[in-house]
């Protein structure tokens, strides 16, 4: 499995194949080419790009569920994956394990942290590998560039692994919402609302206490809040609300002792 290109094209022989691991026949992929349509003799082709991918994808979940790298051990670190997928006869295992490694943040070659049943694992492994083995293409301009994000997704879910839908909870705690001159993070609120509610008195007290069938509310809509924005957005505004009758109540107790209000 080596980068490389057909004679008098730019575009490299993985590319041209839709098989961008440059997988070898022998396996009965799916959507490989009728017989009747193939014109290499050594390495798969493949309807499309998806089929590819997704084959690239599937041997990297065999090696780690059915091999062992060649000390026995569980195959889990990117190291492991490059000297099975490109043995170092033929290969220089050290350079492509680290060129593959740099697209996952905050791991070494050496690192025995990988699951390939994880998308965020499995993506930058697969695009390390199609960008080694074919160099960067022109197309795109993320990690491997000659497939759109759409496509390698569409591979990776076939192989079986989808990225992890973030939960509400999961995006409002990563937002930032204003309050006055403050800027509280979203995971900050529920230690704000105490203080809120001791200031603000019962007005406040009602809304803290609705809180959870807010975020009930908010949870079974889940598949309809579709945008990171729109949820920042009705954090805000929420948080807004909240400052809102802080200031009322706040004005109408300074009133009430001052006599100015009965």
């Amino acid at each position: 499995m080596s980068k490389r290109k057909s004679k008098g094209s730019n575009v490299t022989r993985g590319a041209r194949n839709n098989n961008p691991g440059n997988l070898e026949w022998g396996s009965p992929w799916q959507g490989l080419r009728p017989e009747s349509e193939r014109t290499d003799d050594r390495f798969c082709q493949f309807i499309s790009a998806t089929y590819g991918i997704r084959a690239l994808a599937c041997v990297l979940i065999t090696y780690q569920d059915k091999r062992r790298a060649k000390d026995g051990s569980r195959i889990d670190s990117v190291r492991e994956f490059i000297e099975r997928w490109a043995p170092p006869n033929e290969n220089d295992t050290t350079s492509y394990s680290a060129s593959v490694a740099a697209l996952l943040e905050g791991v070494g070659p050496a690192d025995e942290v990988i699951d390939v049943h994880n998308y965020d694992h499995l993506r930058p492994l697969v695009e390390g590998i199609i960008r080694h083995e074919n160099g960067r293409g022109p197309f795109h301009k993320n990690a491997n560039g000659w497939y759109s994000d759409a496509e390698i997704d569409e591979g990776l879910r076939r192989a079986g692994v989808v990225r992890k839908k973030p939960s509400v909870k999961d995006v409002a705690s990563k937002a930032t919402i204003p309050v006055g001159a403050a800027i509280f993070g979203a995971d900050q609120l529920s230690d704000v609302l105490p203080a809120i509610t001791d200031a603000a008195g019962a007005g406040v007290d009602a809304l803290a206490n609705a809180l959870p069938s807010v975020v009930t509310a908010v949870e079974g809509a889940r598949d309809d809040l579709t945008s990171g924005s729109m949820i920042r957005l009705a954090l805000g505004s929420f948080a807004v609300g909240c400052a809102v009758v802080i200031a009322w109540q706040k004005y109408r107790q300074t009133k009430i002792e001052s006599g100015g209000w009965e």
